[in-house]
């Protein structure tokens, strides 16, 4: 059972950390990325994780919640991993259990990882101008806008790669493109105000 638990634990950690964004519906003309309105929101996720030498990707699914005092990325398949990241740490907890301090112990680290998350879902890209190069194309008369994110730090890049971000009224999706050929994709339902 411990054993069970733990692997739930770090799976929910692995998911939550890693990710963070999308599922829109194409729209005839999509304001600038930078123009999104939403601070405080839900969105039901899909994510897909693909990994080198499994033949389907690994799929989890949840409701990410956003609120100026923090983030909970709440995986509810395949396991109840329930993860809140805020400026005072990360916790989690395992099929309704009590949250166990996780991640890094610095609040200052677990700060960054959730600001930087929500900055993401705001479409604050200055803020993350800071930790990466922000590159928007132009936004195209139909369809979603794209925003690439790639890590300052080469330490950083070689952990996560590179970050696409599509989006047309809010983040619809995101796709993490890892140096050693892996990756995910996380797509997110409308946000709810």
């Amino acid at each position: 059972m411990g054993n069970a638990t733990g692997i739930a634990r770090k799976a929910g950690a692995l998911f939550a950390l890693i990710s963070g964004l999308g599922i829109g519906v194409a729209q005839a003309s999509c304001p600038a990325p930078d123009k999104l309105k939403a601070t405080s929101f839900e969105r039901h996720f899909i994510q897909e994780k693909h990994v080198s030498g499994l033949n389907k990707p690994l799929r989890s699914e949840g409701q990410m919640s956003v609120s100026e005092k923090e983030i909970v990325w709440h995986m509810s398949k395949p396991f109840d991993v329930k993860t809140t990241m805020s400026s005072t740490g990360i916790t989690q907890s395992v099929d309704g259990g009590e949250p166990v301090s996780v991640g890094p112990e610095s609040s200052d680290i677990a700060g960054g990882i959730a600001k930087s998350m929500a900055s993401m879902m705001r479409g604050e890209w200055s803020t993350l101008e800071k930790i990466f190069v922000v590159d928007a194309s132009p936004v195209p008369a139909e369809g979603d806008w794209v925003v690439r994110l790639t890590p300052h730090d080469e330490r950083l890049g070689a952990l996560i790669g590179k970050i696409t971000i599509h989006g047309c009224t809010d983040v619809n999706q995101v796709n993490i493109e890892r140096p050693d050929g892996d990756g995910e994709t996380i797509r997110f339902d409308p946000v709810k105000l």
